[in-house]
């Protein structure tokens, strides 16, 4: 990570360390941890999960020679899918969560794919190792609300080529909201003023019909677990935010007071900084 990182930082990667123990404890086999994209209603949540997933991945148009970077990749779960379904050079994934960061990577060295996928410990705002005009694709799964969108936003027009893209699966407020909205998740106009100083928007379609009943699996999915699984009493804590926050999240779609996006920007030739 970055020489100095914020207590911000620190409390999310703590949270989702825990979040990592408790998927190994009960061998969670699919290690997704998203809303999902729900198309029938009979999918079961983990194919919801994975659906989400590679709906990012179509919208990234990848190329065979193709560096790509995914930024707040979980357990990599989503990695090792972009590896099965698409062709591309490399992926660098970055995670704040060190559990996270040394299952992907152990994972990667068990199934040979070292050459293939790499992942790291870093922050989003920050990309260390990454040089000038380096990458073709950042992608960004349900996980921005996290950053500091300016600064991330600044930093992926550094790294990414001239029409490079950027592709977030995406959870911010709606534009009424501004003037009582505080903290990162922003919302709609003030994200897209900030991204646009670099990019050009290619499309911004509205998912919310087909995240929100997932966000509701969620709620359910996790009191169902935390019934029948042994958690420590921190772990235990963390899935309780977690479920909380994921119906108001529901509550949000619902009423319109949430936006959940897929997001497809390009890098613009004046986006160097």
């Amino acid at each position: 990570m970055s020489q100095y990182t914020s207590d911000y930082t620190n409390k999310i990667s703590r949270v989702y360390d825990r979040f990592q123990t408790s998927f190994e404890s009960v061998e969670k086999q699919r290690k997704y941890l998203n809303y999902g994209y729900t198309v029938t209603g009979r999918e079961s949540y983990e194919d919801r999960q994975e659906r989400l997933c590679l709906e990012v991945f179509r919208a990234a148009e990848l190329a065979k020679d193709h560096v790509v970077v995914d930024v707040g990749f979980g357990s990599g779960e989503q990695d090792f899918l972009l590896a099965r379904e698409f062709e591309f050079s490399h992926l660098i994934g970055y995670n704040i969560a060190s559990k996270q960061v040394q299952y992907a990577s152990e994972r990667a060295a068990r199934e040979g794919m070292t050459g293939k996928l790499e992942f790291r410990l870093g922050e989003a705002e920050v990309l260390p190792g990454l040089a000038p005009d380096s990458v073709d694709c950042v992608m960004a799964v349900e996980c921005a609300f996290y950053f500091d969108r300016p600064r991330f936003y600044k930093r992926a027009a550094e790294v990414l080529k001239v029409g490079g893209r950027m592709v977030l699966a995406d959870i911010s407020y709606s534009d009424p909201l501004r003037s009582i909205t505080r903290g990162r998740v922003g919302t709609i106009s003030g994200n897209r003023a900030e991204w646009e100083k670099y990019f050009t928007t290619q499309s911004l379609i509205p998912i919310h019909k087909y995240t929100r009943p997932g966000a509701q699996m969620t709620v359910g999915q996790i009191l169902k677990a935390m019934s029948r699984t042994r958690l420590s009493g921190a772990e235990r804590k963390e899935w309780l935010k977690m479920a909380i926050a994921s119906q108001v999240v529901v509550l949000g779609l619902l009423t319109r007071a949430f936006h959940y996006d897929l997001i497809v920007l390009q890098k613009r030739a004046s986006g160097r900084t």
